[in-house]
C-alpha cells in the first residue's frame, strides 16, 4: 500500500512539474515543505533535476536544502545543510541581486536561524530591499505566493510594527 501511494505521489509531482515547471511547484509547496520532510525531499529532487538552473531555481534549491536541515535530528547534518544553503543562496543572489523572490527566500531562512551561527548577516540588507520593492509595487510573483510571502514576513521577529504595515500592502 505504501509503495502504491509513493508511486502515485511521484506521478502527481511529475505531472505537476511537466505542466507548471519546478518553480511553480516549489512555490506551491513552499509552506507545506516546512513541516513535511517527504514534500521537502520530493521538491528538492525535482528542482535538482530541472535542466534550467537559473538563479531563481538555484535559490529554491538552496531554500529546500535549508528545509532539509529542519527535518534531520543530527546537529552535524543540520550544519552541513545550512552551510550548503549559505553557499548556494550567495551564488543565486550574486547572479540576480535585484530579484525580490531570491532575497525573500534568503531572508525567510536566515530569519529563523540562530544569530550565533553567523549565517544571518544579510537579514538587514534583504529586509531593506524587500521593503523597497514592496513600496515600489515590484512584487512580481503569483498571488498565491504573495500570500505566503506576506505571512512569513508578518511573522518575522526582525520586522518592526511600521515595517509590518508596509508588508500589509502586498
Amino acid at each position: 500500500m505504501k509503495k502504491i501511494f509513493l508511486i502515485f505521489f511521484c506521478l502527481i509531482y511529475t505531472l505537476l512539474v511537466q505542466a507548471n515547471g519546478s518553480i511553480e511547484l516549489a512555490r506551491k509547496e513552499f509552506k507545506k515543505a516546512a513541516f513535511n520532510d517527504k514534500v521537502t525531499n520530493e521538491v528538492y529532487q525535482v528542482l535538482l533535476s530541472d535542466k534550467k538552473q537559473d538563479p531563481l531555481t538555484q535559490a529554491y534549491v538552496a531554500y529546500f536544502t535549508a528545509l532539509k536541515a529542519r527535518h534531520v535530528v543530527n546537529p552535524y547534518e543540520k550544519m552541513r545543510f545550512v552551510r550548503s544553503f549559505d553557499q548556494a543562496i550567495k551564488k543565486a543572489v550574486a547572479l540576480a541581486p535585484d530579484n525580490l523572490e531570491i532575497r525573500f527566500l534568503r531572508f525567510s531562512v536566515q530569519d529563523k536561524l540562530p544569530t550565533y551561527l553567523g549565517y544571518s548577516k544579510e537579514l538587514a540588507i534583504d529586509k531593506k530591499m524587500i521593503l523597497q520593492q514592496i513600496q515600489l509595487h515590484k512584487v512580481d510573483v503569483p498571488a498565491t505566493f504573495k500570500k505566503d510571502m506576506k505571512a512569513v514576513l508578518l511573522n518575522s521577529k526582525t520586522l518592526s510594527i511600521a515595517e509590518k504595515k508596509i508588508i500589509e500592502k502586498i
